[in-house]
């Protein structure tokens, strides 16, 4: 298996497990802090909206397949 291949499927599909797990943090370090929501109370951080999270969770699961597909490549089963 390819190095560039073998480094691409363990990427896609790590970066895919933590947008499924933690589409939360995603958003927290993706607008270090400024949410486009300012709802809330003083001194509470929010996460985002609903539609943001699935959209996370979205990309999550098509880096997860993308990284299958490298992974499958590279051992050529396709």
């Amino acid at each position: 298996m390819d190095t560039r291949t073998l480094l691409a499927a363990v990427l896609g599909v790590g970066l895919g497990l933590v947008c499924l797990a933690a589409p939360g943090a995603v958003l927290r370090v993706q607008f270090a802090g400024r949410l486009p929501d300012r709802g809330g109370e003083y001194g509470t951080d929010g996460d985002g909206s609903d539609r943001l999270r699935l959209l996370v969770r979205v990309v999550g699961a098509a880096l997860v397949l993308a990284g299958g597909y490298f992974a499958a490549s590279g051992a050529g089963l396709v």
